[in-house]
């Protein structure tokens, strides 16, 4: 009973560490923090999927969409009269927008520090908070952390041997 226990600690573990990097982190949008706005507008998602951990994507450079989230296909209508088909990830947009418009900024995000800069759709009111997600990611990977080295100790305990308890 222990030997389980101590393997659903080590999972339970592992899988909050990765939770702390691909879904909270994702969710706070630190890659727009400081970001520069290109366009306003208002944007109808006509359908929404809820995709993860790795999920393909028809952004502007068909990349893959780290994390767990809603990627939703949306009409866009820009400020300067332009209208266009965009998919929007990071939950900006999610099943509950479906016909409904939502005001949206497009901001430059800079993935490799100057040499890659890609247009990304964020809500309006949407501003990236780097304490909130600071505290987050940290608090969620320590949790993870220390349920998996408990499962750990308890997994190596009972192969070496030892009882768990018998320390």
């Amino acid at each position: 009973m222990r030997l389980v226990l101590a393997l659903c600690s080590l999972l339970l573990g592992v899988l909050l560490f990765l939770a702390g990097i691909f879904v909270v982190l994702p969710y706070f949008g630190l890659g727009a923090a400081g970001s520069e706005v290109s366009a306003r507008g208002t944007a109808v998602a006509q359908q929404c999927r809820f995709a993860g951990p790795i999920a393909k994507s028809q952004a502007p450079k068909r990349e893959n969409v780290i994390g767990f989230g809603w990627i939703c296909r949306a009409r866009v209508h820009w400020s300067d009269g332009s209208v266009q088909w965009r998919e929007v990830s990071g939950s900006q947009l999610t099943d509950a927008d479906v016909g409904e418009e939502v005001a949206v900024v497009e901001r430059q995000i800079d993935y490799s520090r100057g040499s890659d800069t890609r247009p990304q759709i964020y809500r309006a009111d949407f501003e990236p908070n780097w304490f909130l997600a600071g505290v987050s990611v940290l608090a969620t990977c320590l949790v993870g952390f220390f349920l998996a080295a408990l499962g750990f100790s308890g997994v190596s305990r009972r192969f070496k041997g030892k009882s768990p308890a018998a320390s």
